[in-house]
């Protein structure tokens, strides 16, 4: 008797294909079984409280007039987990400026009417490492990083320019 016979079967009982599709279902349940039984260590790093500050500049008076302590941030262009960045704790309401180019090439900041700079101190839940900040996890937070923060009633780009977070 042949190992395999003329119809590609083995000891002319069972197919090859019909084995070899038998032995990775077998494989794919052994590999998903040790994959569930792993620990999960991500979740049992503790967070800390970040408190960080960000600088709002040249908006006009209508969105100082949106932002205000307790209301909750979010950044819809990066990832966070989908849960707020934070939680604004203080605003500080500085003169407007804006970078303004002049006719001999030079750029400098310049006072702009009707507009104010805002700083605004934001505490956040997040991992603080030898790697950097973490907010929720996931967002990474870096000083001078630009980014188009939201919050209920507003959209403002920010640069943060402090994390006060020992």
């Amino acid at each position: 008797m042949k190992l395999i016979d003329h119809n590609g079967r083995l000891f002319g009982k069972i197919s090859v294909i019909d084995v070899l599709a038998i032995l990775v279902v077998i494989a794919l349940g052994a590999a998903l079984y040790v994959k569930s039984n792993q620990p999960h260590t991500g979740t049992s790093v503790p967070t800390q409280t970040i408190t960080y500050q960000v600088k709002v500049e040249g908006v006009p008076e209508y969105i100082r007039d949106s932002i205000h302590v307790g209301d909750k941030v979010y950044d819809l262009n990066y990832e966070s987990g989908g849960a707020p960045l934070g939680k604004i704790t203080a605003v500080e309401e500085q003169p407007g400026t804006g970078l303004a180019e002049f006719a001999d090439g030079t750029v400098a900041s310049v006072p702009v009417e009707g507009a104010v700079n805002l700083l605004l101190t934001i505490e956040g839940e997040g991992l603080v490492n030898e790697e950097g900040y973490f907010l929720n996890r996931v967002y990474d937070l870096g000083i001078n990083a630009s980014r188009t923060y939201y919050s209920k009633y507003a959209e403002f780009t920010t640069t943060v320019t402090a994390i006060l977070t020992p």
